[in-house]
């Protein structure tokens, strides 16, 4: 979603989440050797959490997955790293990736495809083609090939999604995707949600890959702001009803 905020409104975002990242580390400079990673990021500013249930966000993600979607929560991240090898956050089978995790980011600094934006293979949030894909090895070093075209990560063919600040990038989490040429301090805000779980094996999973979920930060949980709580009210109740074992896809 190009210029989904205006260049006021994510630079109020912006602003927010240094601020909050700043907060965080008590004051403290940040060493770009270390970076900064934060779960339960805009559970803990007004603002960021204004941002998520306005319509921009909020309509956008029920229109992708439909009434009763949960909060699988959020990220702030300053990166350190200048690459993320191949991956799908949520690997699985048929059954499992027909079910629809999206995550959106929101990237505070220019990417391009020389300088660390997200790449993706397209359709391989579905089977046959995300089954297909393997990693040499599973941490993937440097230089490693990807089957089953036997090149190298960086040329893995993929779509380049370059992105300014304003933008939104939407994606399933069961899409193989990447960065290559990053640099330390890049920043982006990650909001993760899930259409409502109609079966078990949807459950078992949420709570084999996002145990985390179910329980919604305090600020979000008390929050009596209606949309916060449709996305939140049933997750403590979801996390402990009692499922099957979940086998993942592949061996993580």
């Amino acid at each position: 979603f190009p210029k989904l905020f205006t260049q006021g409104e994510i630079a109020k975002i912006t602003r927010s989440a240094d601020d909050l990242w700043l907060r965080l580390r008590d004051g403290n400079q940040l060493n770009p050797d270390d970076g900064q990673a934060v779960s339960a990021f805009v559970e803990q500013d007004a603002l960021l959490t204004d941002m998520v249930v306005g319509d921009s966000i909020y309509g956008a993600v029920e229109d992708i997955l439909g009434p009763g979607f949960l909060w699988a929560g959020s990220e702030g991240n300053v990166t350190v790293n200048s690459e993320h090898p191949w991956h799908p956050d949520r690997p699985g089978d048929h059954d499992e990736i027909s079910y629809t995790r999206l995550k959106i980011n929101l990237y505070l600094d220019p990417i391009t495809e020389e300088n660390g934006c997200l790449r993706v293979i397209p359709f391989s949030q579905r089977m046959p083609l995300h089954g297909e894909i393997e990693p040499e090895d599973r941490h993937q070093r440097r230089g490693l090939h990807v089957r089953p075209f036997d090149v190298p990560g960086p040329d893995m063919p993929s779509i380049s999604i370059e992105s300014s600040p304003g933008d939104a990038i939407f994606f399933h989490q069961s899409i193989w995707h990447a960065i290559f040429n990053g640099w330390a301090g890049r920043r982006y805000i990650a909001l993760k949600f899930v259409a409502k779980p109609e079966t078990e094996d949807n459950l078992s999973s949420l709570q084999y890959y996002s145990g985390g979920m179910f329980d919604p930060h305090p600020n979000w949980r008390d929050n009596d702001n209606p949309k916060i709580q449709s996305m939140v009210s049933a997750l403590p109740e979801l996390g402990a009803r009692k499922v099957h074992d979940f086998v993942p896809f592949r061996d993580d």
